[in-house]
């Protein structure tokens, strides 16, 4: 199995570290968003990784790791710079977002999920992180609802709360059918389009062309690093790894 971490992005909204470094390279309590990503993969015997990088690329240094690079982080989101590895979307693959911080059994858990091409981690206890993200309101969640077959009939911050039953967590996993699909549906958008696109916008382009997407429920330790509240709050949740 392949990975993909996606790190190309500076972390706008959190200045008081990306001005200095990557956001992915936040070091909470000893350890960096992003270490602790590549040391719990490569515990899960993933030996491929790939690490997407753009602002302050050359801080981005790992042993046994392959590095592609988004020329234009600055003008474009999530999918282009997913796209910049599109010749490893091959065979099975695990792709993560770099701003999260979980614990190694949410990875082990979708890792081993096998019902689907394309897979989401998503938590329905998600609420109760919002709780203290004061300036990361609850509207703002990437918030998903799920079908009673445990597929996924939307995704994104758009989506009314009434109607969400978990958040998508930034991890998600495609089998080589998965693969090809995303290869095949990237083509069908126009590229001035693509720009713009988170990866849940691509996802819900999915949806609507009646591709499958499955959900993965977990349990754990999660936070999403986006403002200098939420590293605070991560300081508190995790130990050191």
């Amino acid at each position: 199995m392949n990975s993909i971490i996606l790190a190309a992005g500076r972390g706008s909204r959190i200045p008081e570290i990306s001005n200095n470094k990557p956001k992915c390279l936040i070091n909470i309590n000893g350890s960096s968003i992003l270490s602790r990503q590549v040391k719990f993969l490569k515990k899960s015997k993933i030996k491929n990784i790939i690490i997407i990088r753009g602002y302050k690329k050359n801080y981005i240094k790992f042993k046994s790791v392959n590095y592609v690079e988004n020329k234009n982080f600055k003008k474009s989101e999530q999918l282009s710079s997913l796209f910049c590895a599109e010749k490893f979307l091959k065979g099975n693959i695990i792709i993560l977002f770099s701003d999260i911080i979980y614990e190694a059994k949410i990875l082990k858990k979708i890792l081993k999920f096998k019902n689907g091409d394309i897979i989401l981690g998503v938590d329905r206890n998600w609420k109760k992180r919002y709780r203290f993200r004061y300036d990361h309101p609850i509207e703002q969640a990437d918030k998903v609802s799920i079908s009673n077959k445990n597929q996924i009939n939307m995704i994104g911050k758009k989506l009314n709360i009434k109607k969400t039953k978990a958040e998508f967590l930034g991890i998600l996993k495609l089998s080589n059918n998965g693969c090809k699909i995303f290869k095949k549906c990237f083509k069908l958008i126009p590229k001035h389009q693509v720009k713009k696109m988170q990866v849940h916008n691509f996802l819900n382009f999915l949806i609507k062309k009646n591709f499958q997407i499955n959900a993965c429920s977990v349990n754990g330790k999660y936070m999403e690093i986006d403002t200098y509240n939420d590293f605070k709050l991560a300081k508190k949740m995790f130990n050191k790894k």
